[in-house]
Order: C-alpha cells, then structure tokens, then sequence
C-alpha cells in the first residue's frame, strides 16, 4: 500500500480571527435519535446510553467558565448533538443554564421537532446546523424550521449525499436554496461508517459537491468556525472549506502540532472528555468527576482526520523542540 501523500501545508488556521478565540465544545447528551439512517451507525442513533443528568453538565460549566473564559478570555461556544440532541427531556433547562453562564450555543439536528418546540427555544440559541437526511425528513417541514430559524441567527444545512440518491438529493438541497437564500449549505460527502473511507462516489459526483452551492444572501448572526486558511512553504496562501480538505484528501496531520484542547473539546454520551473528537491524548475526565481540562497544545497522532470540528482546528507543522505551554 503505498504512503499517504505529505501535508501539503505548514500552517491551517481560522480565516476568521475571532474563531481562533473560541473553544468549541462538541457535546453528545446521548444518542437517542428519531431517525435511523441507513449509513449512520446503530451507536449513534439507538438510546442505549441515557441521556446526561443536568446536574453533571451544568456542574461542568462552571469548569468550563473558569478555566476558558474567567482565567484566558475566551468564548466558549456549546455545541449540542447527538444522537438528537432535542431529544433530551431537559434541553430547554440546559439551554437556560448555558445562557446563564454567558455561554454561545448551537444545535446540531435534524430539525424533525415541532415548529411550536423551535419557537420556544430559539431564544437560547445563537446558531443551528441543521442536517437534511433525505431518508426520513419531509422538506417542506425542514423548509419551514429552516426559515423560522433563519430569520433570528445563522443557520447551516448539511445535506447528506448517498451515491444512490445523488440526484434526487441534489434537487432538494437546491429546493432548500431557493427557499433559504441566507443559509449555508452544504453538500455533505458521507464516509463508511463514519470513518476514514469515502463511499463510492463517481468523479462527476464528488466534483459536485466540491463546487458546492453558492450562497444568494447574506447570513444573519455568526457561527462559531468557518472557513480556515492554509499557508504553504513557499508562503502562499488560500481559504478552504472543511469539507474541501476530506475531498481532497489533504486532511492528514499527523506530528503536526495541534489545539485541539485549547481551541475545542468533545463530550461523549457516556460522558467521557476528550480534546476533540479524535480523542487525540486520551479522556481527560468524566462528567461528575475530576477534569483535567488542557493547558497546551498537543502533537497529532491521528492518521486522518475525519471530522469537520477536528479539521476547524488551528494546526502547524511541528518546530524542533517542546511544544510550549498554552499562556
């Protein structure tokens, strides 16, 4: 098998500076889900793991409040998911804590709830990444949460591709363009059991979702990442999609110094704490338990990363020498 091409970049950074300042906490409260779709795995959707006490997660906000935000100035934006993370019969309580402490707060869903449920807790919300799974959802209900959404914060769509559905699925992701014309929208490439391996798209399909679709207006409100920029050894530079990096495969960052930790943190559903999805240096704690929330960078071990919150993290190839603490 022949080696993975080299990193063709020395530094990938936020385009947008304020990102940088950000930690961006990816949380699964459990993994029940109201949908099961047919390229998910069952540990993401099938309630096995119950729902996270309130008292544990709000007693970790006030770690989080005081290492990130009381001690080093950042923001700390929550990033719910799940599993559905609307699901959770206290989300409305978690909401109102996370605003209490100051919190940014984001929903990663499916947007199946009612629109009576979005109205209520919109208010606590600063952005939403909506994914449109074709097997289940009914469009004109996505179409209409996505428009009471729209009109109050950023709001983006991830768009799932199956190969076997590309067509019809392409249609209705330019249905929700019409109708969404300040939302980002993304075509989403869908990896085998969410791992490292594309499924088995044609050239005309994965040229497709690189081109993606162009945005019409602008976006209210802001999201917590964005685009990041890459810097060559020659000094040049240029804006990439999260996407764009697994679809060209340039997502390999291993040795590279990384923040993940400093920049973002993951919460599993069974509670367990890592600095990022990847879960690169191991957990870190446990909700209800000691947390030993990082204080510097960390070296990448991964092969791939594979995740679009892991692949929106600062990262440089590593200097010579130790990696210096996080003032």
């Amino acid at each position: 098998m022949a080696d993975p091409p080299t990193p063709p970049y020395d530094l990938i950074e936020h385009a947008n500076a304020d990102h940088s300042r950000v930690v961006l906490v990816d949380w699964t409260l459990g993994n029940a889900c109201s949908y099961a779709c047919s390229y998910c795995p069952k540990a993401l959707h099938d309630g096995s793991v119950a729902w996270q006490r309130v008292e544990d997660v709000v007693d970790f906000y006030d770690q989080l409040h005081q290492h990130y935000t009381d001690v080093r100035g950042k923001r700390v934006w929550l990033q719910f998911t799940g599993g559905e993370p609307t699901m959770h019969p206290q989300i409305i309580r978690l909401l109102e804590a996370a605003s209490a402490q100051g919190f940014s707060v984001s929903l990663i869903s499916n947007g199946s709830r009612t629109l009576r449920f979005w109205e209520k807790i919109a208010p606590h919300l600063d952005s939403v990444i909506l994914t449109y799974h074709n097997e289940f959802a009914d469009l004109d209900h996505f179409r209409a949460v996505g428009r009471l959404l729209a009109d109050r914060m950023a709001v983006h769509v991830n768009v799932t591709m199956r190969p076997d559905h590309f067509d019809r699925t392409l249609d209705e992701a330019q249905a929700l363009r019409e109708v969404l014309p300040a939302v980002s929208i993304t075509l989403k490439p869908l990896r085998v059991g969410f791992g490292n391996t594309l499924f088995d798209y044609t050239p005309d399909q994965l040229a497709v979702m690189q081109g993606g679709l162009a945005q019409t207006k602008a976006q209210q409100g802001i999201m917590p990442r964005g685009l990041m920029t890459v810097q060559g050894a020659d000094g040049r530079r240029a804006n990439l999609r999260a996407n764009e990096f697994v679809l060209q495969s340039q997502n390999r960052w291993r040795g590279y110094r990384c923040n993940a930790g400093l920049e973002s943190l993951r919460v599993r559903d069974n509670g367990t704490v890592t600095r990022a999805v990847c879960a690169v240096g191991g957990d870190i704690g446990r909700l209800g338990g000691p947390i030993a929330l990082p204080q510097g960078p960390i070296l990448c071990t991964a092969e791939v990363c594979s995740c679009t919150a892991d692949i929106l993290i600062t990262r440089a190839r590593a200097p010579t020498g130790p990696i210096p603490a996080w003032p």
